[in-house]
């Protein structure tokens, strides 16, 4: 008999844990990128299908998402901390003015004020797990630098592919390319179609883990995450 309980104990202990399944709230959360995601999808393979310079305003769209990765985590760490809301709305409204002015910078140097307002719609965006009370109750921390951990990961990964390997150029070719009129140079400013992959890839990939709640990456993942952002 003691050997039948024990046997059901280690069974029991060897079964995997159930998967996380999709909530109401983090199909909300994870909407937006899902949509961004074929946004890229549709702008890669007709690229004027929206706007005449669509593959332009999403190119920048993911220089400014490289500033909102890291802006994000300090300003969601800040709303599930343990200080008074008055303590917090100082500390998100300073980090939000703080920001606001790099963006701002930012914009003038491309004649794009329209970054402004996409900056506070992306931070919502990456803060919205934690805004619709996706986050488990007492592990709202947790959860913040978890999702942190997610886009860090895929914005570098997905940089470095679509860097380094071959992609189609499908619907972005040289002639539309040429169109956008981006200033500077580079291999974004050469080579569009790798940043709407790049921005396809990323979004979608974000967006899915939104949908499971992050649950895939391995616990203690976020702390080496923010290991190497800091030394970054």
């Amino acid at each position: 008999m003691r050997g039948s309980v024990k046997s059901a104990g280690r069974a029991s202990s060897r079964a995997p844990a159930r998967a996380p399944q999709p909530t109401v709230s983090s199909l909300l959360a994870a909407l937006p990128d899902l949509v961004l995601g074929a946004l890229f999808l549709l702008t890669w393979v007709a690229p004027t299908a929206i706007r005449e310079k669509m593959v332009a305003y999403l190119v920048l769209l993911m220089l400014l998402e490289f500033i909102i990765v890291h802006s994000s985590a300090f300003m969601g760490s800040v709303m599930v901390s343990a200080a008074d809301r008055r303590k917090k709305s100082l500390a998100i409204l300073g980090l939000g003015a703080f920001y606001t002015l790099f963006v701002g910078g930012f914009a003038i140097a491309f004649k794009a004020l329209w970054l402004l307002w996409n900056f506070w719609g992306l931070t919502l965006n990456r803060l919205l797990g934690v805004l619709i009370g996706q986050a488990p109750a007492g592990n709202e921390k947790e959860f913040v630098m978890r999702g942190w951990a997610v886009s860090t990961m895929c914005y570098l990964l997905f940089a470095f592919a679509t860097t380094l390997l071959p992609f189609p150029a499908l619907g972005v070719t040289h002639e539309i390319a040429q169109r956008q009129a981006l200033p500077g140079d580079g291999l974004w400013i050469d080579a569009p179609h790798r940043a709407i992959a790049f921005g396809f890839l990323y979004f979608t990939t974000v967006g899915v883990s939104e949908l499971f709640h992050h649950a895939w990456l391995p616990a203690g993942t976020q702390g080496a995450a923010r290991s190497g952002g800091t030394a970054e």
